[in-house]
């Protein structure tokens, strides 16, 4: 039975005082609403702030993967989630343009997102530590299937990549659910910031019941709209951002995950 404490989703090991990992971990705490309320001050600035996080987050993905070590990220990834919530939550559902019914749906698919994800880590920890793909100390000599993982610093087996944003290797065990958390994290942001959007933007109808937002004008007027209005802006980078890594594993490590079940359904056919 796979189990993980409360300890184990902290980005940071509170055993082990460290005040240079501390601050890794809470810093993205700081700077996301910090950069969300600059942002609220007009357009202009909206779209610097953006482009800022945009260019950071390609800055971090071109540095030597052994240099992304740190809780930062996974912190980001945390802090990103909860203040998209919150701001949900307490900001557009005050508003009182969404319904009971659309609210629910959102929770559900965040409620799932959430689980996925739980999963992946959970597997990842039991794995590494008593499964198949029990980490080793590190061999000059690799066999075929195992992998040097450069962050973890330990050698493991069916290793697919590591993921710095939710600070765990992903493996041939572990796959399905990143790779499903990422389908629900994509369908919930698309459901979330759509509704935002329509909330504090003039919207328009696209088809039947679907609207789309149209005219975000008047948003910079009132800062609780700016708010929300900047909130669902970062979560549509945020949408593009997942849409790309679903299109590098449809590219990438569908195939190689699917490849053996593939072999296997064949192999029953030419028997």
């Amino acid at each position: 039975m796979v189990t993980l404490t409360i300890q184990d989703l902290l980005p940071y090991n509170t055993n082990k005082p460290n005040k240079k990992v501390d601050m890794d971990a809470i810093l993205p705490f700081l700077i996301l609403p910090l950069l969300l309320l600059v942002a609220t001050i007009s357009r202009a600035i909206t779209i610097i702030v953006m482009v800022v996080i945009g260019m950071g987050a390609l800055y971090v993905l071109s540095r030597p993967r052994q240099k992304n070590r740190s809780p930062f990220f996974y912190s980001w990834t945390l802090s990103s989630a909860l203040y998209m919530f919150l701001i949900f939550e307490i900001g557009i559902l005050g508003l009182l343009e969404i319904t009971q019914l659309e609210n629910f749906i959102f929770l559900l698919l965040l409620t799932c997102t959430c689980y996925f994800f739980y999963k992946m880590k959970a597997v990842a920890d039991f794995e590494l530590a008593t499964g198949s793909s029990k980490g080793k100390e590190y061999s000059p000599v690799l066999t075929s299937d195992s992998h040097y993982c450069q962050i973890c610093q330990i050698e493991v087996n069916e290793r697919f990549f590591h993921s710095i944003w939710w600070d765990c290797c992903v493996l041939k065990p572990n796959y399905g659910y990143f790779l499903v958390g990422q389908l629900l994290a994509f369908a919930t942001l698309l459901f979330g910031t759509n509704l935002g959007l329509t909330s504090v933007c003039q919207p328009f109808i696209l088809y039947g019941t679907i609207l789309m937002p149209e005219d975000c004008d008047d948003v910079y007027y009132e800062f609780n709209m700016a708010l929300c209005f900047v909130t669902c802006v970062y979560g549509v980078g945020y949408l593009f951002v997942i849409f790309l890594v679903l299109l590098h594993q449809l590219l990438i490590y569908i195939p190689k995950y699917s490849e053996p079940q593939w072999r296997k359904l064949i192999n029953v056919f030419n028997v």
